[in-house]
């Protein structure tokens, strides 16, 4: 059995990702930890915890994490997710509830619980990260993997030309936990937009398949809208599901990948939030992440259907 913890900034992908997670029988998530980012930590915290009661299996704990990246104001992703991040579906509140531990004590107490096993899968802004390896420097030394859904790979942005948005709202974090020593694999943005792409045909057989289908395509209505307006493709990307999947089945999924070294830009205005890949090994510095270049066609919309029938 493989153990893990989920830190997320609970929206609709974000959502899909943990039923995904929640539904695979091989994994057990021993915390999901929460951080500021598509929404306030609160409205996180309550997808998370609606996500969770959605999937129908067991109840992991729930830490609520950082509020506020590490030195700058919060940006939010309203105008992607909705103002709850849910597609403005308005969900009642969960009769679960979180613990009184914060997340980034829990993220530090859980892998020193389970030296070397725990595998960390990220889904936000990485400042509950960055804060566990600045008040534990050797996190490293009991972090099995870290997957981060983070970065653009070799394409563009999408909160700006170089930036994706994750690595933009904390770029400090991002810095700092490339530089922690902590084994790194980035799935990009860019996965989402290739032949994972969620398209009508997609989404027909979502709503076809159960209530979680039906939930899956309902709580990405204002993604879908969103899509429409900057591409000529009906539906949306999915890159915390993505990450998830990359996560769960690193053997399926993954088709091509780079050993490189990466930095994040963060002092410059006009390039705050790039994370930047020394693919041609310029710099000529010892690789400190994996990047996932390609997944295997067809692979991640099989996981997906599998796990939410």
């Amino acid at each position: 059995m493989r153990h893990l913890i989920i830190d997320t900034d609970t929206a609709s992908d974000d959502a899909v990702a943990l039923l995904m997670a929640l539904r695979e029988p091989s994994v057990f998530i021993e915390g999901i930890t929460i951080v500021a980012g598509n929404c306030t930590v609160s409205q996180c915290k309550k997808n998370a915890l609606v996500s969770i009661e959605k999937a129908g299996m067991y109840i992991p704990p729930v830490y609520e994490g950082i509020s506020k990246p590490l030195f700058r104001e919060h940006y939010t992703s309203y105008h992607i997710h909705g103002k709850d991040g849910m597609g403005d579906m308005n969900l009642p509140e969960s009769p679960l509830i979180a613990e009184d531990k914060h997340a980034v004590d829990a993220i530090i107490d859980i892998v020193k619980k389970f030296p070397g096993e725990i595998e960390i899968i990220t889904l936000g802004p990485l400042t509950n990260i960055a804060m566990a390896v600045l008040k534990e420097p050797d996190l490293h030394k009991f972090v099995k993997m870290i997957y981060i859904m983070g970065g653009a790979g070799l394409k563009a942005g999408n909160i700006t030309p170089l930036a994706e948005f994750n690595i933009y709202v904390d770029a400090e974090a991002a810095h700092i936990v490339l530089n922690s020593g902590l084994p790194l694999i980035f799935c990009g943005w860019d996965l989402g937009m290739e032949n994972a792409f969620i398209n009508e045909l997609d989404i027909d057989k979502l709503n076809s398949l159960s209530d979680l289908g039906r939930f899956a395509v309902r709580c990405n209505k204002t993604l879908i809208e969103f899509n429409a307006g900057r591409t000529n493709r009906k539906g949306f990307d999915l890159p915390d599901p993505i990450t998830m999947a990359v996560a769960l089945y690193p053997n399926e999924m993954i088709e091509d990948k780079l050993e490189v070294y990466g930095y994040v830009e963060y002092q410059s205005t006009r390039s705050y939030g790039h994370l930047v890949i020394d693919s041609t090994h310029l710099l000529n510095n010892p690789h400190n992440m994996t990047v996932v270049t390609k997944i295997k066609d067809g692979v991640f919309k099989n996981k997906l259907f599998t796990l939410l029938s």
